[in-house]
């Protein structure tokens, strides 16, 4: 009965080291393989919602969006990036240099 549980708690400690190693910051990563939906803290860091409601529904979207393009034999891996802001100085300023 202790070895079970002492197997029980390894392989769960196992997976949540393995599960906490995947989390990115920077993007949503999908694998193919194995389609999971992310972690809402995952979901809310990448697209910066704080509203568990609308993190809730931009998680389905992405996991069905993920679904969708995994269909191609050809997709492995699908990376959700967040557009990067992109500052442009105004066209006076670079004509009065």
């Amino acid at each position: 009965m202790k070895r079970s549980t002492f197997a029980l708690l390894a392989l769960t400690l196992v997976c949540a080291a393995a599960d906490a190693a995947a989390v990115d910051d920077a993007a949503l990563t999908f694998e193919c393989a194995h389609v999971r939906a992310p972690r809402m803290s995952a979901v809310s860091a990448v697209t910066g919602i704080d509203n568990f409601s609308h993190a809730y529904a931009a998680r389905e979207m992405y996991l069905h969006q993920a679904l969708r393009l995994c269909r191609n034999p050809a997709v492995a891996v699908v990376h959700f990036v967040p557009d990067s802001t992109v500052t442009v100085s105004p066209l006076d300023s670079i004509a009065a240099r």
